[in-house]
């Protein structure tokens, strides 16, 4: 009986050890399944921040590029209004009467010529600046322009030519050169409240 008792008390033990065996598993997988639950969320709430802030971040973005695109349009139209204006002082120039044309001619004559011995290119429509407007200019100003024979299609204004030097007043480039130097000025007039 002795071994019996042995066997059984050595079956205790170990009945006893795997109980004490399955209960600290037991409670070392509780706390690692409560460990686990408290990682879950915080992930999900660090992911949920995450994707808030991607969000606002995305709508910001989507806001500023509408602000662009918005102030671009607005710059767009401002800028073809201006050109409106342009073309409509280029007409009013066009319809002036001849004294004040070519008082306005004179002033951009004096601005243009250099020597005083260039050749005069015309617009091919020009009527009001001719022979005797260049020989009085001549006389008023000591110089000695010449009318040149043939005439360009540049939309009004003149040319100034001198062997390979051309100086451009045609009325494109005039108002192209002005529009550059007066935009700050004409869209404070036209747009600012």
């Amino acid at each position: 009986m002795p071994i019996e008792k042995l066997i059984n008390k050595i079956k205790k033990e170990a009945e006893e050890k795997a109980s004490k065996i399955l209960q600290d598993a037991e409670e070392e997988k509780k706390k690692i399944l409560e460990d686990a639950e408290k990682e879950k969320v915080k992930i999900i709430t660090y992911a949920k921040r995450e994707a808030q802030e991607e969000k606002k971040i995305r709508i910001d973005a989507i806001k500023e590029e509408e602000r662009i695109r918005g102030r671009m349009m607005i710059t767009a139209k401002k800028r073809e209004i201006i050109e409106m204006v342009f073309k409509r002082a280029s007409v009013l120039l066009k319809n002036e009467d001849a004294k004040e044309y070519r008082r306005h001619a004179e002033k951009l004559f004096e601005l243009a010529v250099e020597d005083g011995d260039e050749e005069v290119v015309l617009d091919k429509e020009e009527k009001r600046i001719d022979a005797s407007f260049i020989e009085s200019l001549n006389n008023s100003h000591h110089w000695k322009l010449k009318l040149a024979k043939d005439r360009e299609d540049m939309g009004g204004g003149f040319k100034l030519k001198k062997g390979r030097k051309i100086v451009d007043f045609s009325y494109p480039v005039l108002f192209s050169t002005l529009s550059e130097d007066l935009l700050p000025e004409i869209s404070k007039i036209l747009f600012e409240k």
